[in-house]
C-alpha cells in the first residue's frame, strides 16, 4: 500500500473526503490539474489501496405511518383480464401498500398508507369511484397493532 504521495495527491484526498460526489473536473480546476491527471492520481491511489471507497451519508425523513387503511372492493368482474387491469392501476398508486386477490366477502382486499382523510378522499376519487371495475368497497382503519413487534411499512 506504499505510495508516494504529493501535494495535490493530499489536496485531491482531502476534497473527495470532503464531497466524494466532485468530478474530475471540478477536482482538477481546483488543484490545477486536467482532469484526466486527476482521474490517473485517483486510479493509481485505488490500485494502491490509499482510497478504499467511497460513502454517501444519507438522511432520512422519519417514516410516519399517518393512517393505515385496510379497503375490501368487490369488482364488477373477476376475470382474468378484469384482475389484470386492476392489478396496473392499483400498482402505479403509491398509497397502496399490498393488495390481495381473496376469496370471500370481497374480491381485493387493499392495505394503504396514507398521510390524512384527504389524501384517503383523493384516493377513492381517483383509484375507486373512477374506476368501471370497483362495483363497491368497504373501509377499514387499523387502530393499533396486535402482533408484537410489527411495523407499518
Amino acid at each position: 500500500m506504499s505510495t508516494d504521495l504529493d501535494d495535490r495527491d493530499d489536496r485531491i484526498l482531502e476534497l473527495l473526503q470532503a464531497d466524494a460526489w466532485l468530478s474530475y473536473v471540478e477536482l482538477g480546476r481546483r488543484v490545477n490539474l486536467s482532469a484526466s491527471a486527476v482521474q490517473r492520481r485517483v486510479e493509481r491511489m485505488i490500485s494502491a489501496g490509499v482510497i478504499r471507497g467511497a460513502r454517501a451519508e444519507v438522511e432520512r425523513p422519519a417514516i410516519t405511518p399517518g393512517l393505515i387503511l385496510f379497503l375490501l372492493a368487490e369488482l364488477t368482474s373477476e376475470s382474468r383480464h378484469a384482475l389484470q387491469r386492476f392489478s396496473t392501476s392499483i400498482a402505479a398508486a403509491p398509497e397502496v401498500i399490498e393488495a390481495w386477490y381473496v376469496a370471500g366477502e370481497a374480491d381485493v382486499l387493499l392495505r394503504l398508507r396514507l398521510a390524512d382523510m384527504a389524501e384517503y378522499d383523493h384516493f377513492v376519487e381517483t383509484q375507486l369511484n373512477a374506476s368501471p371495475l370497483v362495483r363497491r368497497f368497504k373501509t377499514l382503519t387499523a387502530l393499533r397493532s396486535l402482533t408484537p413487534g410489527a411495523q407499518p411499512q
